[in-house]
């Protein structure tokens, strides 16, 4: 086991989006030829939006030290001590998981799913870092 634990993802296909760009860019080329200007007015804008779009993508994941917790959640970053997790609450009554991690002053902090890896990966992980795992299934 290593000290740090880490897991990042980001949502969306990069395939897609690199699709997409190019069927714009292939719409333009024909679209110049007959319209020049509709192209200035319409699709520079889309161009720069899809641009926009693909250099803005959040980050989500978690990585876990031995001192801290850190659940990057696209826009908000949570950072918890780790002294301060009394326990992992995971519930596994659905397809969709629910994972929380509890907190010595009773507190719940509910771990969005987006940036979570596989739950079992996650359990052996919290378990090597000494917090216990409550799991109702």
């Amino acid at each position: 086991m290593t000290d740090t634990f880490e897991y990042a993802t980001r949502p969306g296909s990069a395939g897609l989006s690199i699709l997409s760009f190019a069927g714009l860019s292939a719409l333009s080329v024909f679209l110049w030829q007959i319209t020049p200007g509709l192209v200035l007015l319409l699709m520079v804008p889309a161009f720069l939006v899809c641009l926009w779009q693909l250099m803005n993508v959040p980050t989500y994941g978690i990585r876990m030290t031995r001192s801290a917790w850190s659940v990057m959640g696209g826009a908000e970053d949570i950072v918890i001590p780790t002294a301060q997790i009394a326990y992992l609450k995971v519930i596994m009554r659905s397809e969709n998981p629910r994972i929380g991690l509890m907190l010595d002053d009773g507190t719940e902090i509910v771990l969005p799913v987006e940036c979570l890896p596989d739950p079992y990966d996650l359990i052996r992980e919290a378990t090597n870092r000494g917090i216990p795992v409550r799991e109702q299934v």
